[in-house]
C-alpha cells in the first residue's frame, strides 16, 4: 500500500481532541464513490488510550485554507480503544456514495461518561488504490 501526497488528509497528525484533517482534496468535478478504484485508509500510531470516529465530510465549495462550504457527513467510521491502542489501519473502505468535489475528515474525540480521550499518537489517512489483504497490519 503506497500513499500519494496528493491525496493524504493527514500525515502523522497528532489527534489528542476532535480535529478536521490537515488537507481537505479536491476530487474535481464528477461523480465519485464506490465505483471509483480508491479506498480511503487511516492508520493510527503510538496512541496509548481513547477511541474515536472517523468521519467523511463533502462539499461542492470549498474556501481557499480548506474549510467545506455546508459540509455533509456521508460516512461515519467508529474506531474503538482497542483498536485505536493496538495501531495499524484502523479504517480500510471503499469511498462511499454521496461525495461532492471536496472531502476531507474529521476525528470525533469520544465524550461522555467514562470515555478517555484519544492519548500519545498520530493519524495517516489518504485515499489509496492497492489496499493490503489484512485490515490490521502489524505495528512497526
Amino acid at each position: 500500500m503506497l500513499f500519494d501526497a496528493e491525496n493524504l488528509f493527514s500525515r502523522d497528525q497528532a489527534v489528542t481532541a476532535t480535529a478536521k484533517s490537515a488537507n481537505t482534496l479536491d476530487l474535481g468535478s464528477g461523480d465519485h464513490g464506490p465505483s471509483e478504484r480508491l479506498s480511503l485508509v487511516v492508520c493510527a500510531v503510538g496512541f496509548t488510550a481513547g477511541s474515536l470516529t472517523v468521519e467523511v465530510h463533502t462539499a461542492d465549495a470549498c474556501s481557499d485554507a480548506g474549510v467545506l462550504t455546508s459540509p455533509v457527513t456521508v460516512a461515519s467510521y467508529p474506531v474503538s480503544a482497542d483498536a485505536l491502542t493496538a495501531g495499524g489501519n484502523v479504517v480500510v473502505s471503499r469511498l462511499p456514495h454521496g461525495l461532492k468535489r471536496y472531502v476531507c475528515l474529521n476525528y470525533a474525540a469520544a465524550t461522555g461518561e467514562g470515555t478517555v480521550a484519544p492519548a500519545g499518537g498520530t493519524i495517516t489517512a489518504g485515499l489509496v488504490l492497492d489496499v493490503p489483504a489484512e485490515k490490521t497490519m502489524p505495528k512497526a
